[in-house]
């Protein structure tokens, strides 16, 4: 059963969160999947962008395991600002538009500086993970930190340093999990509105609120799917992060009316 709750003013439009199914997002997932395939080069062509950014980043911060986390971080805490050429390629397919890559950057800008001022709050989010992650990594290696390879060996293979493993994944998902929260259903929000990022963050804590464990099923796939795609050395980014962008567009037309 369905229902669906006031949200509140945004301009003139009075929006409706709808409460959903447990499973729903397995079917938001399924029409992330039908934007891919029908139109596929577009969503390629964006998710090879996202996937050189990542490689550009993880390769200049790779030195350093605290930067090489923070980068990762980074790149996943901001991924539904950068996900707007998926809103675009999916609203103008269910236009019936078989948009290319070039129609979708211009749909994609026609909201930038509401997506922008979200996007800044997410980095925010990101630096504050950023220091405490450096700090971890020094309190449980001291100043001299080893190398990336050594670190990963020692807290995730070798497990000789397990409660610090624990800690640190513990400390990423206090700010992880507030950071999905507000940006589950705001950046597409934004794509499709503009407005008030205020507005559009309360929408999504909302959402979240009336749905907690669809979003939670929702937030499993994204790291399932992201873990993959990092897994094969981010070249299976290249399918996952499209498919998410399109998903996440899909969640939010379901959720907000």
């Amino acid at each position: 059963m369905e229902h669906a709750v006031s949200a509140g003013q945004a301009g003139s439009a009075n929006e409706q969160v709808r409460q959903v199914g447990v499973m729903r997002a397995f079917g938001w997932l399924e029409k992330g999947w039908d934007d891919f395939i029908d139109n596929p080069i577009p969503s390629l062509s964006h998710g090879l962008v996202l996937m050189a950014m990542g490689w550009l980043i993880v390769f200049i911060c790779s030195t350093q395991i605290e930067l090489l986390s923070l980068s990762v971080s980074v790149f996943l805490l901001v991924g539904p600002v950068l996900g707007a050429g998926f809103y675009a390629l999916s609203s103008l397919r269910a236009s019936g538009l078989n948009a290319g890559f070039d129609d979708s950057l211009d749909a994609a800008m026609k909201n930038i500086g509401s997506l922008t001022r979200l996007g800044a709050i997410l980095a925010i989010i990101a630096v504050l993970w950023g220091i405490l992650s450096s700090a971890l990594f020094r309190q449980a290696f001291g100043e001299d930190l080893p190398e990336v390879q050594i670190s990963f060996y020692r807290t995730i293979l070798e497990w000789q340093e397990t409660g610090f493993f624990i800690r640190y994944v513990a400390s990423g998902a206090v700010l992880a999990v507030p950071a999905f929260v507000i940006s589950a259903l705001s950046a597409p929000m934004l794509f499709d509105r503009g407005g008030s990022t205020r507005h559009a963050i309360m929408i999504s804590i909302k959402a979240v609120a009336l749905n907690p464990l669809a979003m939670l099923v929702w937030a499993g796939i994204i790291v399932v799917l992201t873990a993959i795609g990092f897994a094969t050395f981010m070249a299976g980014l290249i399918v996952a992060l499209p498919v998410i962008g399109h998903a996440t567009w899909h969640a939010y037309k379901d959720l907000v009316s």
